[in-house]
Order: C-alpha cells, then structure tokens, then sequence
C-alpha cells in the first residue's frame, strides 16, 4: 500500500463555510461597459446579519443589516504553488462575477477571509475598470497594476481568472483587456489568452506517455493538505495520449495518482478496477470492483468518492454519477448513502474558519 494512499486515510474532509463581510465597489472608467447580467454562480444563497455597531449589540433599531451572500468559488495559490478553488461567502450583487475577481486581488478583501500559507493572484492595486457577458463571452478590463506579476506566476493568474468566470453557468470563455485595449498575449511573459476556456486546463501537465501535440487534457481532483492537517482539493489537468472514451481515462488517471514528488496525494486505493462506465441521460454510471470498499466496514472512502464525483462530471459535462460495486447499487461511504445518482457536489473546498 503507498504512502500516499495510507495518509489519506487518516483525513477529514472540512465542511464549514465562511461568510464574507464588505461590499467591494469597483471603480467604472473606460473599457468594456460594466453589464454584468445576474449570474448562476456554483453555490447557494444565504442571508447573515452584520453587526453595525459592535457597541449596539443585542440591542433594537439599526444595529444589525441583514446581508444577502452566495457561495462560490475563488481561485488562490496554494502552498505549493497549485490554483486551487476556495468556496467563500461573498455579498451578493448584480455584478456576482466581478465580485469573485474582487476577491482575487492582493491586498484586497480577501486577505482576511483566504486560508492561511494561500495568495491571491491578480496584482496588488488591480482595478476591474468593466465586465461585459454577452453569447457566453465574459470581457474584462483590467487597470495597468494587473501587468505587476512575477513571470513564473503569468499561467496561474490565467488558470484562476479563466476558471473562477467559469465557474458561472453564464460564462464558457474569458477574454482580458488592459485599461481599454484587447489583449492577445500577456504583458510579461507573453502567453497567448485569445479565447480562455476551462478546456486550456489548470495546473497543467504531460503525462509520462503522452507526446505533446497527441493529447487528450483530463482534469484530475487530487488532495492537498493544509499546516493543520485538513485536505482540499486540487484540480489537475493532465494531458493524456488521445482518447475518445474521457470518462474511462479520467477514472484510470485518477486511480493511477498523482505524479510522483508532488505533496499531492489520492484516497482511492490504487489496486481498484473498473470493471466499466457508461454515460446515459446526462449520468455517468460507473461499476467497480469491490476494492473501492475497502476502506472501512465494506463502505468507500468519502473523500475517494468526491474526487470520483468531481472528476466525471468535470470531463464528460454529465450532471450526475451513478455508483455500483460489481453491478450492485448498495454502495456507501461513510453514514452518505450513494445507491443513486449523486450530484457534483455545490461547494468545493469551503473554507474552514
């Protein structure tokens, strides 16, 4: 049994969410006009009531405003050096996407709500001058503090601007301008950004087999663990030799692990088969053998089955997977019954306050 795997076992996955409080405003000057039409974010609404005045308390009248948020997830670096997804409470408003960029700036208000050894991306002053959506098309308009990134940092800033926008059920692609101008390569290290989609990948990399030019991208949903030992997860995309049958290889990526010398590790035990997955409906039902419930008291790994769940449905557009274990659908994990189709889970990574 790997070192990786056995870690995993000893994990808990963290489910507490965090409520942001501060509206973000920012400046409207020129560049693409600020249309930015309510949006579906990956999340939940809620209300929480802010205290105006510590001093007042517990006490009537005007003390306390009740604050309509929604979840949703905002990309940062992690410690070692991954874009990973964090699910914050953000005040709700018209502009949802340009809240979520907001978020995403050095020294903004993100930096009382981000988990502890993450950093933000989008450059320290960065000021979102407009926003338009429009067919599917999400056009930013950047102040010119966006051009002060390190250079080894120019592909994570893209990997977090194109898949936080995407992450709304309104926006397939990313366009970024500077201060009024369209830009088709980044200003420090010249990366090409025409036409920015979640299929470019995020924390990109070849597998060992794979010749670049011949590939399929498959995004994995590996584990990371935080300095008070809570695991997250870290979305990897590997470039595997082409294939048109995504969801099997997404399943035998996952099941292979993570590349060696990373700190990223998987909680399905690699001697797991899959006997075969099938896609009917918009779900994915996907039968294993019975190692899959070999974690505890005949029941599977809860965190195994997420990584599962968030795998499929990010490679094969599918809304649902069904799980089985040799052609049976009496599967469990934990106390969490998966005898039916299970959704993509709404949350990722709730921060843990």
């Amino acid at each position: 049994m790997s070192r990786k795997w056995i870690a995993a076992l000893s994990l808990t996955t963290s489910v507490i969410l965090l409520s942001g409080c501060g509206l973000f405003g920012p400046e409207q000057t020129s560049g693409p006009q600020p249309i930015d039409p309510p949006n579906k974010p990956i999340g939940e609404s809620k209300e929480v009531t802010i205290n105006l005045d510590p001093d007042q308390a517990g006490t009537t009248g005007e003390a306390a405003e009740t604050v309509q948020t929604f979840a949703t997830p905002v990309y940062m670096m992690d410690p070692d050096g991954y874009v990973v997804p964090i699910t914050l409470n953000l005040p709700k408003s018209e502009g949802a996407a340009k809240q979520v960029l907001a978020h995403m700036i050095q020294g903004g208000p993100v930096e009382m709500l981000k988990p502890e050894g993450f950093m933000a991306l989008i450059p320290e002053g960065t000021k979102i001058l407009g926003m338009t959506i429009k067919d599917g098309v999400a056009t930013v308009d950047f102040s010119n503090e966006f051009k002060n990134y390190e250079a080894k940092n120019e592909q994570k800033l893209i990997d977090a601007i194109t898949f936080a926008l995407t992450s709304f059920d309104t926006i397939r692609e990313v366009n970024i301008w500077i201060n009024g101008y369209p830009q088709e390569v980044m200003p420090v290290n010249g990366t090409p950004i025409s036409s920015l989609t979640r299929e470019n990948g995020i924390n990109l990399e070849l597998a060992a087999n794979a010749q670049v030019g011949n590939t399929t991208p498959i995004t994995l949903y590996f584990q990371g663990e935080t300095a008070d030992n809570s695991s997250y997860f870290v979305p990897v995309t590997r470039l595997v030799p082409r294939t048109d049958d995504k969801a099997m290889a997404t399943l035998e990526q996952l099941i292979q692990g993570p590349k060696d010398g990373t700190n990223l590790f998987s909680s399905i035990l690699p001697t797991t088969k899959v006997i075969d997955v099938k896609m009917e409906n918009g779900v994915a039902t996907v039968n294993f053998d019975d190692k899959l419930l070999s974690y505890n008291d005949g029941k599977a790994n809860p965190l195994a089955m997420e990584a599962i769940l968030l795998s499929l449905t990010e490679n094969t557009g599918t809304g649902q997977v069904q799980f089985m274990v040799n052609g049976q659908m009496n599967v469990m994990a934990g106390d969490k019954d998966y005898s039916k189709p299970v959704a993509r889970p709404q949350q990722l990574n709730p921060k843990k306050m």
